[in-house]
C-alpha cells in the first residue's frame, strides 16, 4: 500500500477518534446574530456528542441556567426574552453538573 494512502487513512482515524473523546455540542437554532420575538417563546434545536466524561447539557441565558436537558438531540423551549442583546450558551457537564469545556454559544437580540 502506499505510504501517503496510508498515511492519509491513520491521520483520519486518529482525527475521528479525538472528535469522539473530545464530544461537540451544535446549535442549529437561532441563528447567531439572528433576531428573536420578546413576546414569543423561542425553540431551541441542538445536537450534542458526549465526550466520555460527560453526562448530560445545560443550557444557560445570559449566563443563568435554564435547563438541564438529558436528551442528546431535540428541541428546548426558551422562555420570551425580553428586549435586547442575549447570550445563550449550551455546555456538556459531568454526572456532578461540572462544565467539561466542551459548549457552544450564540448571541441574539430580542425585539
Amino acid at each position: 500500500m502506499n505510504i501517503k494512502i496510508l498515511a492519509t487513512i491513520l491521520f483520519a482515524l486518529v482525527s475521528v477518534q479525538a472528535y469522539a473523546v473530545e464530544g461537540k455540542v451544535t446549535i442549529s437554532s437561532p441563528a447567531n446574530g439572528a433576531t428573536v420575538s420578546s413576546k414569543n417563546p423561542i425553540p431551541f434545536v441542538y445536537d450534542a456528542v458526549l465526550g466520555p466524561d460527560g453526562d448530560h447539557l445545560h443550557l444557560y441565558v445570559d449566563g443563568n441556567r435554564v435547563d438541564v436537558l438529558h436528551l442528546l438531540k431535540g428541541t428546548a423551549q426558551l422562555d420570551a426574552l425580553p428586549a435586547g442583546k442575549h447570550h445563550i450558551c449550551m455546555t456538556e457537564n459531568t454526572k456532578a453538573h461540572a462544565p467539561i469545556g466542551v459548549e457552544s454559544c450564540v448571541d441574539v437580540t430580542a425585539q
